[in-house]
């Protein structure tokens, strides 16, 4: 089957069919024979100078083997706008706020003002509507039939398990240790500081050095002692948690965490991968169907041979057990419990104010970029 041929290089052949036509009528060349350049311009509408230069692309992509290619338009590339977990929180209080406090509803426009004055956000509606998205909440129908913002009514009470939880704690007086990870650059150092033309003050590096990766859990006892673990990144994503996985966060708890925890602790962590193994995991409609077949035969349920993945994946759906993760059982089995936070709410977890305070410690004491050198 032949190549279909664009629209301009259609108007190309008719073009040089025209002027054949026409030499035809005339039954002589209307432009010489040894003039080769000005007969290709004259057959396709171009300009001589525009045949010269495809022709010397064309020797050139000859002598190298290459494809002749169009040349590439120059489009200015989207700048990406991410907003860290500090940021997303912001934006979700900054909502509760609005519906709360200051009785207004809550539009993308009034929250593109509010967070470019806050947290000087750089993107627009559309980016901001993506983002929206990502944590959760969605633009919907209310009772009045007006369409407003709205959070997820499982993230809601996910939420309230939570202030519950930690009412109920309060009775049951258990110490409430909270378990995370963080980053800081060798080149982590005040962005402001006091200086005049003859002093340079604080010196910022181009490139942000070497990143180390901090995993450590407390609560109002501080940091628990010796659990601490700080280990060079060898990701060069820009994700922190890439560094990060099932075997060395196992690991940190075992030997780390779990022989220095008070007892009966109450340790509340996030949802990252390497916190959410299950050790019960069912299968997904991305499963193989003689996957979907083995786990319902393991759980002693009948299917017909016959049925599609689909019908095999509403068996599982009906069959499948609440998740059990991997750390929880440690945790438990030592005599500790675990809580869960909600998605995005990174503020319900406190070490991560402890982090922001690190940080800031590490930048006003670091005027030179390589004090976490001593880290290591």
């Amino acid at each position: 089957m032949s190549k279909p041929f664009k629209s301009s290089a259609r108007e190309i052949v008719l073009k040089v069919r025209a002027f054949c036509e026409r030499e035809k009528a005339n039954e002589a060349p209307l432009i010489r024979l040894d003039q080769v350049r000005a007969r290709v311009a004259a057959m396709t509408g171009m300009s001589e100078k525009t045949v010269s230069r495809i022709t010397k692309k064309g020797e050139v992509a000859a002598s190298t083997s290459q494809e002749l290619k169009s040349p590439g338009k120059h489009r200015q590339k989207r700048k990406t706008v991410d907003l860290d977990d500090f940021d997303l929180c912001a934006l979700r209080n900054k909502i509760h706020e609005m519906y709360t406090v200051r009785k207004v509803v809550p539009t993308l426009n009034k929250l593109l003002i509010e967070l470019r004055n806050d947290i000087n956000f750089g993107g627009g509606r559309t980016t901001l509507w993506k983002i929206l998205k990502r944590i959760e909440f969605k633009y919907k129908n209310c009772g009045s039939k007006r369409k407003i913002l709205m959070e997820r009514h499982d993230i809601v009470t996910w939420r309230r398990k939570y202030i519950d939880t930690m009412r109920q704690n309060r009775v049951e007086g258990r110490p409430i240790v909270f378990l995370d990870e963080t980053y800081i650059h060798a080149s982590n150092a005040v962005q402001k500081c006091w200086q005049k033309g003859d002093e340079d003050g604080v010196l910022t590096s181009d490139s942000p050095g070497t990143r180390w990766i901090i995993v450590n859990a407390g609560g109002e006892m501080g940091f628990v002692s010796n659990a601490q673990l700080i280990f060079k990144s060898q990701s060069k994503s820009g994700d922190y948690h890439d560094d990060i996985n099932r075997t060395n966060f196992m690991k940190c708890l075992s030997e780390k965490l779990i022989p220095n925890l008070p007892p009966n602790s109450l340790v509340v962590m996030d949802n990252a991968p390497y916190h959410t193994v299950q050790v019960n995991k069912a299968p997904t409609m991305s499963s193989s169907k003689v996957q979907m077949q083995e786990w319902i035969t393991n759980k002693e349920l009948s299917y017909l041979p016959t049925m599609l993945k689909a019908e095999l994946y509403q068996i599982i759906k009906k069959h499948k057990e609440a998740p059990i993760y991997e750390a929880d059982q440690l945790l438990i089995s030592h005599g500790h419990k675990v809580f869960r936070l909600p998605h995005y709410h990174c503020d319900l977890n406190v070490i991560e104010f402890m982090w922001s305070l690190l940080k800031r410690r590490v930048a006003s004491n670091n005027p030179v970029y390589n004090i976490i050198m001593r880290l290591g």
